[in-house]
């Protein structure tokens, strides 16, 4: 089994870099650069007892937002925990599970934990092969799909979802993460394909990273499932507080998203504008080909872009993040320094 590679620390960063802490800009994780709600909007909580489990208040304040009965929402310590759940439930030696290849890397690690045999279905030109993916889903006991992709920012439509839904055997996990961005969303299908269930993160356009609060959407029969392998006590009282609070400030999520995908543009023309090729993205991210050598180039200035290994599709491309306008000018002219050099 391969190890998520996490992202090391911003102090460290700064040590190999030779700047100040306050310098490094991570366009490497694909957070928002603006939390959503702090501490001190919480009233007082009682830190010395446990969490109510069924996670009453943060259940109903996902199921306001998604406008769906609390019983087709199970809520988890971030996306990451729901994707564990689905695997715990449904993953197993019997049957191939479904992925496409390059995207999120969690598919295949909780895949392998599982023991699930992995069939990857690669991209054509960096985008799905939507008739290979299909016919390798048919007689799939999993099959993870990212919407938008991570890595790639691909926006597949939903009747395209459908279709996947339909032919599989087995069941189809939608993670929506970016959902706030690409509006696009399986959740349609819930009711009328028992087999769909999405997985989706306060992490991105809540600003709720640091405090990993997720959730999926499904029928009766798939939340069942998820709950009975579900940890008791998950998610903090402070978690489940932040996560409810932050999911009744709808304008100032939507400001922040609508901020993120103006600033994408003017990234994207930028980028394009220095002669790289920037790949379209329905998320909050870029990918860009840039060659291996850009990334080091701008760790010497701290800014951090996600790099993928030799051997990987992505090889010679960087994944970065759009953060502030000023951080993002930054990042620019940093390329542009780059690219301007000899040789």
């Amino acid at each position: 089994m391969h190890p998520y590679e996490w992202e090391p620390p911003s102090a460290s960063i700064a040590r190999q870099a030779g700047v100040p802490e306050d310098q490094v800009v991570r366009f490497d994780t694909n957070t928002f650069p603006w939390p959503g709600v702090a501490l001190e909007d919480l009233p007082p909580l009682a830190l010395n007892e446990y969490p109510d489990t069924s996670y009453g208040a943060l259940t109903q304040a996902i199921a306001d937002y998604v406008d769906v009965s609390p019983d087709r929402i199970t809520v988890g310590a971030g996306a990451d925990e729901i994707l564990d759940l689905c695997a715990k439930a449904y993953i197993d030696a019997s049957a191939p599970v479904v992925l496409a290849r390059p995207t999120y890397p969690m598919f295949r690690i909780l895949t392998e934990i599982a023991g699930g045999p992995i069939d990857e279905v690669p991209m054509v030109d960096l985008r799905l092969d939507r008739a290979a993916f299909i016919e390798r889903a048919r007689q799939a006991r999993l099959t993870w799909l990212c919407n938008p992709n991570n890595p790639t920012g691909e926006l597949l439509p939903l009747d395209f979802v459908a279709e996947v839904a339909e032919a599989t055997a087995g069941v189809l996990v939608v993670d929506e993460a970016y959902f706030e961005m690409s509006g696009v969303t399986a959740l349609p299908l819930i009711e009328s394909m028992p087999n769909v269930v999405i997985s989706r993160t306060l992490s991105k356009a809540f600003g709720l990273a640091g405090v990993r609060v997720g959730y999926a959407l499904a029928g009766p029969a798939i939340s069942d499932a998820l709950r009975r392998v579900r940890p008791p006590g998950s998610i903090s009282v402070v978690s489940e507080a932040l996560g409810a609070r932050s999911l009744r400030d709808l304008e100032g999520m939507r400001k922040r998203v609508a901020t993120i995908a103006s600033e994408r543009e003017k990234l994207g023309a930028e980028l394009i504008a220095l002669g790289l090729e920037v790949r379209d993205s329905a998320a909050n991210f870029l990918l860009v080909r840039a060659g291996r050598a850009a990334a080091p180039a701008l760790l010497k200035s701290g800014l951090v872009v996600r790099t993928f290994g030799a051997s990987h599709p992505l090889a010679e491309y960087i994944r970065i993040t759009v953060r502030r306008p000023e951080e993002n000018a930054r990042l620019v002219e940093a390329l542009r320094r780059y690219r301007s050099q000899p040789g």
